[in-house]
């Protein structure tokens, strides 16, 4: 029984590991900010968008959004497309 527990304690500490080391957008947080230096929209709200557009988007993408450094015009409406929904549908999360 003793090592069911053990066994248990260290699949679940590898998930723990795998989850907050791997899993957690670095970009996240930064775009959350960047949102609310806007100044127009509740915390609520931008951690609404936040996550909207990281359903979208990889976290490279979203630096690059961020970074202002999209030169395709096809991924430039998307962003746009996306955004203006996000934004629309997080007005009142």
């Amino acid at each position: 029984m003793g090592k069911v527990f053990l066994w248990i304690a260290a699949v679940l500490l590898v998930v723990f590991t795998v989850k907050t080391q791997y899993l957690t957008s670095k970009t996240w947080e930064p775009f959350k900010q960047g949102c609310m230096a806007g100044g127009t929209a509740t915390e609520e709200q931008c951690s609404c968008l936040s996550n909207y557009v990281h359903k979208h988007f990889s976290d490279n993408e979203v630096e690059q959004i961020m970074k202002g450094i999209i030169t395709d015009p096809a991924m430039q409406q998307k962003v746009e497309g996306i955004v203006r929904v996000g934004s629309r549908e997080c007005k009142n999360p």
